[in-house]
């Protein structure tokens, strides 16, 4: 019997031993390479066919429907929302089911014996029996702590603010996609098109580079000139393939933001031109201001937060508080030395833990300090927030600036250009001239439209910093505030003057011709919208004739030479 259990306890011994030990296993490459086929298969499928030119608002779509780092943002906002129903389950009470066999090789009979002055009595040959050598037992128990129902309540409350956190982080996932995309797009757009330019300039210059070398070995002309010649022709060729380059890549990190494998061909709606319509703001800064304020979606997630942290507060005080468990349950068991093999049960018990009162005010004042920190955190960002609004307009202001430079400067490089193409038709000038006011045609159109992707580019800095593009797409509300927008030397800038508020203004529908005089000065309008074209000026003071008031639009009024804003129009009484 000895050898028996000691053979058993060493076959025990092995089995667990061998469990417990683990061999490193590396991936084999079979698997890494059907793993690779399967997120190449993957990518593929994901990725929408080009049928058409892509134009911007398609390739925003596209970014944010395939972008993979908005998709981790999209499960993570999922799994926020997942854990509010579990944590909502936890203030349900438990239901607990359970049954059970037990088994013995003899009965468990005992004996009992007097105790007197402290010692028990002398033992007898009389024993009994109160349970048989197999037992099954069943039962269901209910119970429910009310204080972890209160916890659990206050849980949930802040797991749904942190899932409403994930939806912000999610929104904020969007705007730097849109911003990034409108970026590259433009970009895209001025390499699609003077890549096409690039490499026959590259093919003349080099051709001439291979002439000015024969010439050379034939001694037609001095070696110093021959050379200097040949060096300016290697600077142009240098400098077109640092151009080529940097436009490669742009298409390229298009493809990557709207999810598309590189390589795929695709083109672009828009195209190179030799003059842009630059977009506006005419929001006041203030207003602009309290909009981003409003809707930034960081300024939510400190909103959330210490909204999280006031539940804290609430989460301290009932930790303090006793905790009350109730319970019942039924249960059977199928002893024959029972009277009742079936019965049910029920109890309640108050339970307190005495050293969380003691540690109560640390843990309030905690909390607490978190509430203060977070408000304090508002604050911080607010005042960012509010700085990234004057910084991406002063930002904008100064690439309109940079773009009606790069204008002008394509204007007098695309005049030069034809001069030296005259010339060099009437032979005055060698191929040198001509292929080097090429490059500098090319590079001014490239700064040109590079100039206006930038901005683009700022004007989407404009809109994020806002936190909401569609208070871009209306039109503006009547305000307080004075925004004067800077001036150029030659073109007027758009300008969001806003009156302080008077009495009479008219929004009224206007019958017959009526005549009314400027409060500032006001851009006509070829259409009735902020977005449309200026097409003159109106000086402050000068009176106008209103035609009619716009019936779909009554911001506007209409006159002979177009539209002006009625928020800076007075109508004369006629009385």
């Amino acid at each position: 019997m000895k050898n028996y259990k000691i053979i058993i306890s060493s076959v025990v011994a092995t089995v667990l031993l061998a469990g417990c030990s683990v061999t490193p296993k590396p991936i084999l490459p079979e698997q890494i390479k059907e793993d690779v086929s399967n997120n190449l298969q993957h990518l593929n499928n994901i990725s929408q066919a080009v049928t058409k030119p892509i134009t911007l608002d398609e390739a925003i779509n596209r970014a944010i429907n395939n972008n993979l780092s908005r998709k981790l943002d999209l499960l993570s906002s999922a799994l926020a929302e997942q854990k509010i129903d579990i944590v909502a389950f936890e203030a349900l009470p438990s239901l607990t089911t359970k049954a059970g066999y037990s088994q013995r090789n003899n009965y468990a009979a005992s004996s009992s014996v007097p105790f007197r002055d402290g010692e028990p009595g002398d033992l007898t040959n009389s024993y009994s029996v109160s349970q048989d050598k197999e037992s099954e037992t069943t039962g269901v128990a209910f119970s429910w702590n009310v204080l972890d129902f209160g916890l659990s309540y206050v849980r949930a409350n802040q797991q749904s603010d942190r899932f409403l956190i994930a939806k912000e982080k999610e929104r904020k996932s969007i705007h730097n996609i849109k911003e990034e995309v409108r970026s590259a797009y433009y970009q895209a757009v001025s390499a699609d098109e003077l890549l096409k330019n690039i490499r026959p300039i590259m093919k003349e210059a080099e051709a001439a580079l291979n002439d000015s070398e024969k010439m050379t070995k034939l001694n037609l002309d001095s070696p110093i000139k021959s050379l200097t010649y040949q060096r300016e022709l290697l600077e142009v060729i240098r400098s077109l393939n640092t151009l080529e380059e940097n436009l490669v890549k742009s298409k390229t990190e298009l493809l990557k933001l709207m999810g598309l494998k590189p390589g795929t061909p695709f083109e672009l709606a828009e195209k190179i031109q030799n003059k842009y319509e630059l977009p506006t703001v005419e929001i006041p800064v203030e207003k602009l201001e309290r909009y981003a304020l409003e809707n930034r979606p960081e300024l939510q997630e400190t909103r959330y937060q210490e909204r999280i942290s006031q539940d804290e507060v609430k989460a301290v005080m009932l930790k303090m508080l006793p905790g009350i468990d109730l319970n019942a349950g039924y249960s059977s068991d199928n002893s024959k030395y029972l009277l009742n093999n079936d019965w049910i049960s029920y109890g309640a018990s108050v339970s307190w833990n005495l050293m969380s009162v003691f540690n109560s005010n640390l843990n309030h004042k905690l909390a607490e300090t978190q509430i203060e920190l977070a408000k304090q955190q508002k604050l911080a960002l607010s005042m960012a927030v509010i700085s990234q609004v004057h910084i991406s307009l002063l930002d904008f202001e100064q690439a309109k600036k940079d773009y009606i430079l790069s204008e002008k400067y394509f204007g007098v490089a695309k005049e030069i250009y034809k001069i030296i193409e005259n010339e060099n038709a009437l032979d005055v000038n060698g191929n040198l001239s001509l292929i080097k006011e090429k490059l500098n045609y090319l590079i001014s159109n490239l700064r040109l439209s590079s100039s206006y992707a930038k901005v683009q580019n700022s004007y989407g800095k404009v809109i994020s910093s806002v936190g909401n593009e569609e208070f871009f797409n209306k039109p503006v509300e009547k305000t307080e505030p004075v925004l004067v927008i800077e001036k150029t030397e030659e073109i007027i800038k758009e300008e969001v003057i806003v009156n302080p508020v008077i009495e009479d203004k008219v929004e009224k529908t206007i019958s017959g011709e009526r005549t009314a005089y400027t409060i500032t000065d006001l851009n006509l309008r070829e259409k009735p919208t902020l977005n449309s074209k200026v097409i003159g000026r109106v000086s402050k003071g000068e009176k106008v004739t209103i035609i009619k008031e716009e019936v779909e639009n009554p911001r506007w009024y209409k006159t002979a030479n177009g539209y002006l804003w009625v928020q800076n129009v007075q109508i004369e009484n006629n009385n």
